[in-house]
Protein backbone atom coordinates (compact mmCIF):
# COMPACT_ATOMS: atom_id res chain seq x y z
CA UNK A 1 0.00 0.00 0.00
CA UNK A 2 1.49 3.31 -1.08
CA UNK A 3 0.36 6.23 1.09
CA UNK A 4 1.73 9.72 1.03
CA UNK A 5 2.16 11.90 4.13
CA UNK A 6 -0.64 14.18 2.89
CA UNK A 7 -3.08 11.25 2.84
CA UNK A 8 -1.98 10.22 6.34
CA UNK A 9 -2.58 13.76 7.61
CA UNK A 10 -6.02 13.84 5.97
CA UNK A 11 -6.92 10.56 7.64
CA UNK A 12 -5.91 11.98 11.03
CA UNK A 13 -7.65 15.31 10.56
CA UNK A 14 -10.82 14.19 8.83
CA UNK A 15 -12.41 15.34 5.58
CA UNK A 16 -14.52 18.16 7.04
CA UNK A 17 -11.59 19.73 8.88
CA UNK A 18 -9.38 19.23 5.83
CA UNK A 19 -11.86 21.25 3.74
CA UNK A 20 -11.97 24.00 6.39
CA UNK A 21 -8.17 24.21 6.40
CA UNK A 22 -8.02 24.35 2.60
CA UNK A 23 -10.65 27.10 2.50
CA UNK A 24 -8.94 29.12 5.25
CA UNK A 25 -5.56 29.04 3.50
CA UNK A 26 -6.89 29.33 -0.06
CA UNK A 27 -5.89 32.99 -0.52
CA UNK A 28 -3.22 33.46 2.15
CA UNK A 29 -0.17 31.78 3.64
CA UNK A 30 -0.69 33.18 7.16
CA UNK A 31 -3.83 33.32 9.27
CA UNK A 32 -4.45 35.86 11.99
CA UNK A 33 -4.85 34.69 15.57
CA UNK A 34 -8.61 35.29 15.34
CA UNK A 35 -9.02 33.28 12.16
CA UNK A 36 -6.85 30.47 13.50
CA UNK A 37 -8.76 30.35 16.77
CA UNK A 38 -12.03 30.14 14.85
CA UNK A 39 -10.62 27.38 12.64
CA UNK A 40 -9.48 25.37 15.68
CA UNK A 41 -12.68 26.01 17.62
CA UNK A 42 -11.02 27.76 20.57
CA UNK A 43 -10.96 31.35 21.76
CA UNK A 44 -8.11 33.73 20.97
CA UNK A 45 -6.92 33.88 24.57
CA UNK A 46 -6.47 30.09 24.65
CA UNK A 47 -4.64 30.17 21.32
CA UNK A 48 -2.27 32.86 22.62
CA UNK A 49 -1.60 30.74 25.71
CA UNK A 50 -0.87 27.68 23.55
CA UNK A 51 1.53 29.73 21.44
CA UNK A 52 3.25 31.18 24.51
CA UNK A 53 3.71 27.66 25.93
CA UNK A 54 5.14 26.42 22.63
CA UNK A 55 2.30 23.98 21.93
CA UNK A 56 1.57 25.62 18.58
CA UNK A 57 4.14 27.70 16.75
CA UNK A 58 3.27 31.29 15.90
CA UNK A 59 4.91 33.78 13.56
CA UNK A 60 5.27 37.22 15.10
CA UNK A 61 4.19 40.17 12.92
CA UNK A 62 4.07 43.92 13.35
CA UNK A 63 7.10 44.29 15.56
CA UNK A 64 6.18 41.21 17.58
CA UNK A 65 2.83 42.56 18.69
CA UNK A 66 0.58 40.19 16.77
CA UNK A 67 0.70 36.50 15.96
CA UNK A 68 -0.01 34.68 12.72
CA UNK A 69 -0.11 30.95 11.99
CA UNK A 70 0.97 28.93 8.96
CA UNK A 71 -0.93 26.03 7.45
CA UNK A 72 1.89 23.67 8.40
CA UNK A 73 1.80 24.74 12.03
CA UNK A 74 -1.99 24.35 12.21
CA UNK A 75 -1.75 20.88 10.63
CA UNK A 76 1.09 19.89 12.98
CA UNK A 77 -0.96 20.99 15.99
CA UNK A 78 -4.00 19.02 14.81
CA UNK A 79 -2.15 15.85 13.82
CA UNK A 80 0.70 15.67 16.30
CA UNK A 81 -0.74 17.54 19.23
CA UNK A 82 2.11 20.03 19.09
CA UNK A 83 3.89 21.87 16.35
CA UNK A 84 7.61 21.35 16.05
CA UNK A 85 9.20 24.05 18.17
CA UNK A 86 12.72 25.28 18.60
CA UNK A 87 12.56 24.86 22.37
CA UNK A 88 9.75 24.42 24.83
CA UNK A 89 9.26 27.38 27.14
CA UNK A 90 9.34 26.52 30.82
CA UNK A 91 7.91 29.01 33.22
CA UNK A 92 8.93 28.73 36.85
CA UNK A 93 6.10 28.84 39.32
CA UNK A 94 6.10 31.22 42.22
CA UNK A 95 5.38 28.46 44.72
CA UNK A 96 7.97 25.73 44.27
CA UNK A 97 6.88 23.73 47.32
CA UNK A 98 3.53 22.24 46.44
CA UNK A 99 2.08 19.59 48.71
CA UNK A 100 -0.55 17.24 47.38
CA UNK A 101 -3.14 16.43 50.01
CA UNK A 102 -5.66 13.61 49.56
CA UNK A 103 -9.24 14.84 49.48
CA UNK A 104 -10.15 12.86 52.61
CA UNK A 105 -7.53 14.79 54.63
CA UNK A 106 -8.45 18.28 53.42
CA UNK A 107 -11.11 18.88 56.05
CA UNK A 108 -8.76 17.98 58.92
CA UNK A 109 -6.08 20.33 57.56
CA UNK A 110 -8.56 23.20 57.29
CA UNK A 111 -9.46 22.88 61.00
CA UNK A 112 -5.84 23.32 62.18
Amino acid sequence: MNTSPANDATALIGPATERRIQMAFADTCLLTAGATAKLLGIDEKSLRALADEGVIRAVRKGGGRSRAFTEGDVRAYLTQGAAPTRSMKVRPTGNSQVKVVPFSQRASLARR
